[in-house]
């Protein structure tokens, strides 16, 4: 009985999510859409931003932490990007857009991964594009 009540009440959490993300879908695209289509890669790993609340709710998801809980998409001062390899998530990446740099960035249940300096490096070089967008 408790297995299908908890199963029951994930499955609920997971619309209550989706109805919330897309009620957040307009305004996060009023307030980074300047931002979108920001992509970049070293040839190992490719880094990209969020473009959607759908998109945090499926990095959060993926990930076991809380780039969608605690609504990083609604924060004005606050970019979140994913870094891939080979097509598979390894780090979010929040940047802040007042100092420009990384805030934070975390593997799969907030650890660090093998790639963690790879992966700071690769946004430090590219933190001039995102300025650039900031002030466009």
């Amino acid at each position: 009985y408790q297995t299908k009540r908890r199963a029951r009440q994930e499955r609920e959490n997971i619309i209550k999510k989706r109805k919330e993300a897309m009620e957040a879908e307009q305004a996060y695209k009023q307030l980074k859409a300047k931002f979108f289509g920001i992509e970049f890669t070293d040839g190992i790993i490719r880094i990209h931003i969020l473009e959607s609340v759908q998109e945090h709710l499926e990095e959060g998801t993926a990930m076991h932490h809380c780039v969608y809980d605690a609504h990083y998409y609604s924060k004005p001062q606050s970019l979140i990007f994913s870094a891939t390899k080979d097509g598979e998530r390894i780090e979010t990446i929040e940047v802040s857009l007042e100092t420009m740099k990384v805030v934070q960035s975390r593997g799969v249940c907030n650890k660090n991964t093998e790639y963690h300096e790879q992966i700071l490096a690769l946004m430090q070089k590219n933190m001039r594009m995102i300025a650039q967008r900031a002030t466009a």
